[in-house]
C-alpha cells in the first residue's frame, strides 16, 4: 500500500481537531468511523487528523466520504486532496475544489488517483 509523509497542511490529534471543532472528542472518533472525517492511526494506534480538513467550529469540508468512497484508504484520500493536480481548466488542491463546492471534479480526478497506488 502507498505510504508517505503526510501531505500539505498540519496534522493533529484527537484532542486538538475536538478543540477546533468544538466538539468531543467522542465525536470525533464517532465521525473518523463514519469516513465524516479523515484520519488514520499511527503506529502507536493515535489518531491522525489533517487539520486542513476542519474549517471551523462544528464544520469540515463537505462531501469527503464521497470522495473516502473512491480513495477507501485515509492517508492515500488525503494525499490526493491536499496536493495540486491538473484538472481540466486548472491545476488545482481537489481539497479547495471541495470548498468551493465542485464535487463532480473532484469524484471525476479520484478514481483515477485511487487506482494509481493502490
Amino acid at each position: 500500500m502507498f505510504r508517505s509523509a503526510p501531505a500539505s497542511g498540519r496534522i493533529v490529534g484527537v484532542t486538538e481537531a475536538a478543540s477546533r471543532l468544538e466538539v468531543s472528542r467522542t465525536t470525533i472518533y464517532g465521525r473518523s468511523k463514519t469516513s465524516k472525517l479523515i484520519s488514520w492511526k499511527t503506529a502507536k494506534r493515535r489518531l491522525c487528523i489533517p487539520a486542513g480538513q476542519i474549517i471551523g467550529p462544528g464544520r469540515v469540508v463537505s462531501d469527503l466520504k464521497e470522495v473516502f468512497d473512491v480513495i477507501e484508504d485515509s492517508e492515500l484520500a488525503w494525499v490526493f486532496l491536499a496536493r495540486e493536480w491538473a484538472f481540466e481548466e486548472m491545476v488545482a488542491q481537489p481539497l479547495e475544489l471541495l470548498k468551493n463546492g465542485h464535487i463532480g471534479e473532484v469524484l471525476g480526478a479520484a478514481p483515477g488517483f485511487g487506482a494509481t497506488f493502490t
